[in-house]
């Protein structure tokens, strides 16, 4: 990981309605719905479970966000680049949204298997960022000011009340494992146009 701040991290302490919604999901099936469970605990794994998938760095998502920016790609063409040239890039304010969609497979007793798919809504505001380029990846940069905050949801009900946005701590430098973030190539008509 670069930083070590992870997508999972953005996530409440308490998702108090997780327990409700699942439970109400799970109990469609009659064989579920007629045992006595403990519902807290289910919740409590689920939980655990939804920040395990979500164990993803942050500055590795916004680094496949930043690959696909267009002062970048023009730096993927190894023709203009010859391998070994490192190019300096930097990318003013912007934000980053992006949706995700962990599923989570639930199977209690010899009832099948439930799949319960969220929605983790990310919103980031990023102050600008500075990227050293190389053989087509990004390989490290410098970060300004970021602000991030997620919305958890489950089958369009959210499972949290909307956190504000607040501004996270991180490292003002970051590397990315080698080779990098790689940098899509342009092809056709984008490829000729530049």
């Amino acid at each position: 990981m670069a930083d070590g701040l992870t997508l999972g991290s953005l996530l409440p302490a308490r998702l108090d309605s997780l327990d409700e919604q699942v439970k109400a999901r799970l109990c469609q099936d009659e064989q579920v719905g007629g045992m006595k469970l403990a519902w807290d605990y289910i919740g409590d794994e689920l939980v655990e479970a939804l920040k395990s998938v979500l164990d993803c760095d942050l500055l590795e998502i916004f680094a496949l966000t930043w690959a696909k920016a267009a002062p970048l790609a023009e730096l993927a063409d190894s023709a203009r680049h010859p391998p070994g040239e490192r190019s300096l890039v930097e990318l003013g304010a912007h934000d980053v949204k992006r949706d995700f969609h962990p599923v989570i497979a639930v199977t209690i007793g010899s009832c099948p298997c439930a799949e319960l798919q969220f929605t983790l809504a990310l919103a980031a505001h990023i102050g600008g960022v500075r990227l050293a380029v190389a053989d087509g990846h990004i390989v490290s940069g410098d970060l300004g000011e970021v602000w991030a905050s997620v919305q958890l949801s489950y089958e369009g009900t959210p499972l949290h009340p909307a956190a504000e946005s607040h501004k996270l701590a991180l490292p003002a430098e970051m590397r990315f494992e080698p080779p990098g973030i790689p940098i899509p190539r342009l092809t056709g008509d984008h490829a000729r146009s530049g």
